[in-house]
């Protein structure tokens, strides 16, 4: 680095950046578009697990998560430290999300850096020792945005000021498919009959049974000639699933295909593909978030509650988990449920898009406080 560039101010972004996460390189693909407009790409560094990918995804300059010390010797020329968004502070998997980011935030505080708390969703914190780290570390914050009211009202109840806002994935705006993806969009959309997303991914509470049950589901409510395109979000957490799944669909001689997802550089590309479906099935926050965004009615696996708050708020239907069941009980609710959403597909996508420009009017609220902290900072 020339000495000039060595002496600007930087804004430091830290999150779950580089793990190939659809959700998460969305919220960095807005937020990084959002900072471009009031800071030079070169002072803004993302703190990802593929520096290299992050560099080439998005424009700016981005180092190792996994280097302590290179992130303390930044610090001292951090104008913004930004923490966020999505769940970072969590201990459904354990307390080692809520430690990292916590730890970060804390040093940053140490050192007298400026912090925003970036459109997060806390929870769950199921432990005393993850709450009160959550507590003390979020407390740091001179700024902070949430995504929904359990959040906020969890933040109300430890005395942290807090704005209510939405998911920043609600402000990106789509961009143009690769050639190779959109060939293979338009050889669906050429096929007759229904195109379906289906979105999976592995989670506690989501077992084979369950899975079975969801099959029959569609099997009995989606007409024969549907198309379905199966939607990898982030592969080692989807391919399981979605290979079973393809399995027994195709078994059932209907028509079933991987969306190829080698050529899609951006995540704004992938909203330009799922807005040519006709209806999503999906688990995942984000594919439902960007279904809806372009008015694609969908039907939620609510094996979350960040999940649950997007569909119950945008009115569309929700397929129920029940923990440790043999999949009997799910199948007796989806399949009522899979046959009023496919037969009100059209009620349900003008509900999506007059809700979409709602949460994006939220969402927006994040970059306009961002640009407010960087104006008065420069």
């Amino acid at each position: 680095m020339s000495e000039k560039k060595n002496s600007q101010p930087l804004v430091l972004v830290s999150g779950y950046y580089g793990f190939g996460n659809l959700g998460d390189e969305a919220i960095l693909e807005e937020l990084t578009n959002e900072l471009k407009k009031i800071v030079s790409p070169s002072q803004i560094i993302v703190l990802s697990n593929d520096p290299e990918q992050t560099k080439k995804s998005f424009g700016v300059e981005s180092l190792s998560r996994w280097k302590p010390l290179d992130f303390l010797s930044l610090l001292p020329r951090t104008t913004l430290f930004i923490s966020g968004g999505g769940g970072l502070f969590q201990d459904a998997t354990g307390m080692k999300s809520t430690v990292f980011y916590g730890c970060q935030i804390l040093l940053a505080k140490f050192l007298g850096r400026k912090i925003y708390i970036y459109a997060q969703g806390i929870g769950p914190l199921r432990s005393g020792g993850a709450q009160a780290l959550a507590r003390l570390s979020l407390s740091q914050a001179a700024f902070t945005t949430v995504r929904d009211q359990d959040s906020h009202n969890l933040l109300s109840k430890w005395h942290i000021d807090s704005a209510l806002t939405a998911d920043p994935v609600w402000c990106l705006e789509q961009t143009a498919m690769p050639k190779a993806t959109q060939k293979q969009i338009d050889s669906l959309k050429g096929k007759p009959g229904l195109k379906v997303g289906l979105s999976l991914r592995t989670a506690p509470n989501f077992n084979d049974q369950q899975l079975l049950s969801l099959f029959s589901a569609m099997d009995q409510c989606l007409p024969p000639e549907t198309s379905l395109l199966l939607l990898p979000l982030q592969n080692n957490q989807d391919m399981e699933l979605l290979n079973k799944f393809a399995e027994m669909w195709r078994q059932k001689g209907r028509s079933a295909e991987f969306l190829q997802t080698e050529a899609i550089e951006r995540p704004s590309q992938w909203l330009a593909i799922l807005s040519q479906l006709d209806l999503l099935v999906g688990m995942r926050l984000h594919a439902l978030i960007m279904a809806l965004k372009s008015g694609i009615p969908v039907i939620g696996i609510a094996y979350d509650p960040k999940v649950r708050h997007v569909l119950t708020q945008f009115g569309q239907p929700i397929l129920n988990l029940t923990k440790d069941s043999d999949g009997s009980e799910e199948l007796g609710e989806w399949l009522p449920t899979m046959q009023t959403a496919t037969a009100t597909r059209h009620e349900l996508s003008v509900r999506a898009r007059e809700e979409a420009e709602s949460a994006k009017k939220l969402a927006c609220q994040n970059f306009e406080i961002l640009a407010r902290i960087l104006v008065h900072a420069k």
